[in-house]
């Protein structure tokens, strides 16, 4: 699996998406660029993969060494850049349960 990531930096995603979720014209990328800016700081630090969340569908979210994500779906993995991840997030996809 992955090491779990800092609560606080979870619990701060997770906040950043419901807030988007329930107010989309707000502005939110910054916000979700200094949490992923502190993800990376949390992986250099363990040089593991970070469990951010797990999605609605119960597909693991994970943050790789590489600074990639990574969504495990039951028969593939989808890897994404940090560009990728925040536009899928931006569309509805990849959400926390």
């Amino acid at each position: 699996m992955g090491k779990k990531v800092g609560n606080n930096i979870r619990s701060q995603l997770i906040h950043v998406l419901q807030s988007y979720r329930e107010k989309p014209y707000l502005p939110f990328w910054g916000e979700l660029f200094i949490i992923l800016q502190e993800l990376k700081k949390e992986e250099f630090k363990t040089n593991s993969r970070l469990l951010l969340y797990k999605t609605k569908d119960s597909a693991p979210v994970f943050y790789q060494p590489d600074g990639r994500f990574c969504i495990s779906v039951v028969d593939f993995n989808i890897f994404l850049t940090q560009e990728e991840f925040i536009d899928n997030l931006l569309r509805g996809r990849f959400w926390p349960h």
